[in-house]
């Protein structure tokens, strides 16, 4: 990236969001995120938000990584999917073998949306495999989005980098609220990537404004955790008040929820990556990190473990204490048998390349 941050400024992260250090606090802030969706399906509890949480930290990320690999000018596409390819493909054809174990091939009569990552497409329009498949809509959105994102970052100066990213927040909510009357429910609202894109783009101003100044979320601390509030207390008050406002599918429900919800989610990224006092040291946690570095497997396989389990009418608690260990033994087995190994793979490929950029 233009501007390197050091390990030795206190108040911001220990490496860029596009370097080969992992910035350790938001590894914290991806086990809150995973752990928030599990518990979401599993006690019907509304942490929905959790998922949107890890859209604004991929789009923080990976902007970061496109920002890197084009400020140093060597392999920029190649690079970028290749080392998205790694990281995602083992994991995703893993869980579509264990879904097929445990629930039978059905999603093979749906295979293009799998091949091709259209599952919230699928999803939208009520033709999709086994519900606990349906977690991969995410992974399509984020997809999606990256097969344009890169060749914007790549063709654009940073500056119009960050009015584009802007443009998208403000014209999320505004498609949102326009295409309501073209759908019956809310659900393709919530599913299709154009209606999800301010999450994304939220995560990569932050990742732009921090290329640009090391320093430039400093002054916006205290409003972000002014902001945080704010909007945690209006979900909560409105889930309280409406607990059916996310199906009320209205051109208001649908733009302003999930905007309230790009406010809390990127107010949250901007207090993690201060990363100071009690949020370092919660962050930080040796447990929340390991989560946090394993929720990619824990996020795909969880719901396939709640489905295995939900047919034996157990306790609700027992039956999610079981999924939430059998999800974590899953995650740790995939982790160590393939997933780590191309991890750091890719950060020496990263770190070598970052060498022969300085010399």
């Amino acid at each position: 990236m233009t501007v390197a941050i050091n390990s030795s400024i206190p108040d911001m992260p220990a490496a860029s969001p596009g370097q080969a250090g992992r910035i350790v606090q938001l590894d914290g802030l991806r086990a809150f995120a995973v752990l928030s969706v599990f518990f979401h399906h599993a006690l019907k509890v509304p942490l929905w938000i959790g998922v949107d949480l890890f859209f604004v930290l991929s789009g923080f990320l990976i902007t970061g990584i496109l920002l890197e690999r084009k400020a140093c000018g060597q392999s920029y596409f190649g690079y970028f999917y290749a080392r998205r390819a790694r990281r995602i493909l083992p994991p995703y054809l893993l869980l579509l073998a264990v879904s097929s174990l445990l629930f039978g091939v059905e999603w093979v009569r749906h295979w293009p949306w799998y091949a091709f990552f259209l599952t919230n497409l699928g999803l939208s329009l009520g033709s999709i495999g086994h519900d606990s498949l349906n977690v991969l809509w995410s992974l399509a959105v984020e997809e999606q989005f990256y097969l344009l994102w890169p060749f914007v970052v790549l063709l654009c100066p940073i500056r119009v980098l960050a009015w584009i990213a802007g443009a998208l927040i403000v014209a999320a909510p505004a498609m949102r609220a326009i295409v309501t009357p073209w759908f019956s429910s809310s659900w393709p609202v919530y599913y299709l990537t154009p209606f999800r894109m301010d999450l994304l783009a939220a995560g990569a101003l932050l990742a732009i404004a921090i290329t640009r100044d090391r320093h430039a979320l400093e002054p916006y601390y205290g409003a972000a955790a002014a902001l945080a509030l704010a909007a945690l207390a209006a979900l909560v008050c409105l889930h309280l008040s409406y607990p059916r406002l996310r199906a009320a599918h209205t051109p208001l429900s649908n733009a302003a929820l999930y905007s309230i919800s790009v406010a809390l989610c990127t107010s949250i990224v901007v207090i993690a990556l201060r990363g100071r006092g009690m949020v370092q040291r919660v962050l930080t946690h040796p447990v929340l990190v390991y989560i946090g570095s394993v929720s990619y497997s824990i996020y795909l396989v969880h719901v396939s473990m709640l489905y295995a389990l939900w047919p034996l009418h157990w306790n609700r608690y027992l039956t999610t204490l079981l999924a939430l260990a059998a999800t974590l033994t899953y995650a740790t087995v995939s982790w160590y048998g393939f997933e780590r190994r191309l991890v750091l793979n890719a950060a020496r490929q990263t770190a070598a390349s970052a060498m022969r950029a300085s010399t």
